[in-house]
């Protein structure tokens, strides 16, 4: 599975627009009054301009490649990020996914993630820079029944669930793409947030082609 493209909401617009324009240094591909689309690797990460919301965050994962950790790190730490800690760690190691990753805010607080998954061959000889990060590879989707909304997507769409799927969280797809569902009475990790859920729009590509609107239309999820 890989995500096409991930539309938020946002309160912040210039702010955004700076931080993964200018900070991150990613491309612009769509800029208007009301909304921002970058260029994310294989994916583009969108923005619509919402006046409505307040206190509202996302969970996104990148994927960076598997040799690129440290340098991916030191990257986002010299353009002045603070890294997320816990018990005075900033790197995480997931044994059952193979994967290291780190954390850090942008302006509307939503929790970002660089992840190098250790099975995946991307190795590259090059220096880390923005051009680096291959894809959006994590969409978090905060439910009320998780064993639930995962059947009715994996039925959909024809995906599986990998990496530890359980009764409060399930990550569906693959490593390459995939959604986090997760219950909105479990924190989210490393920084204990209570999930909540926000206008998400997912175009990605599946199994099997279709749409799927879930949480009375906050989630529209579309696969080709």
């Amino acid at each position: 599975m890989k995500l096409k493209e991930v539309l938020l909401g946002t309160h912040s617009y210039e702010a955004i627009k700076a931080f993964y324009g200018s900070l991150l240094d990613l491309q612009v591909v769509e800029e208007s009054p009301s909304r921002l689309s970058f260029q994310v690797g294989e994916s583009v990460l969108a923005f619509q301009e919402s006046s409505h919301m307040e206190n509202e965050f996302y969970h996104i994962a990148v994927t960076i490649p598997t040799n690129k950790f440290i340098e991916a790190k030191q990257w986002v730490i010299d353009r002045g990020i603070s890294l997320i800690s816990r018990n005075q760690e900033d790197e995480f190691f997931f044994e059952n996914w193979n994967a290291t990753a780190f954390y850090f805010y942008d302006p509307d607080q939503n929790l970002v993630e660089f992840i190098a998954h250790h099975t995946l061959d991307n190795a590259v000889a090059e220096a880390f820079g923005s051009h680096s990060i291959l894809r959006i590879s994590e969409i978090g989707l905060p439910v009320d029944d998780v064993p639930e909304v995962s059947r009715i997507i994996t039925e959909t769409f024809q995906l599986d669930s990998w990496g530890g799927a359980g009764q409060e969280f399930a990550p569906l797809g693959d490593v390459e793409g995939s959604f986090i569902v997760i219950d909105k009475q479990r924190l989210w990790f490393p920084d204990d947030r209570l999930p909540a859920v926000f206008n998400t729009s997912v175009l990605f590509e599946a199994p099997c082609s279709g749409s799927l609107s879930l949480h009375n239309g906050l989630y529209e999820l579309r696969s080709t």
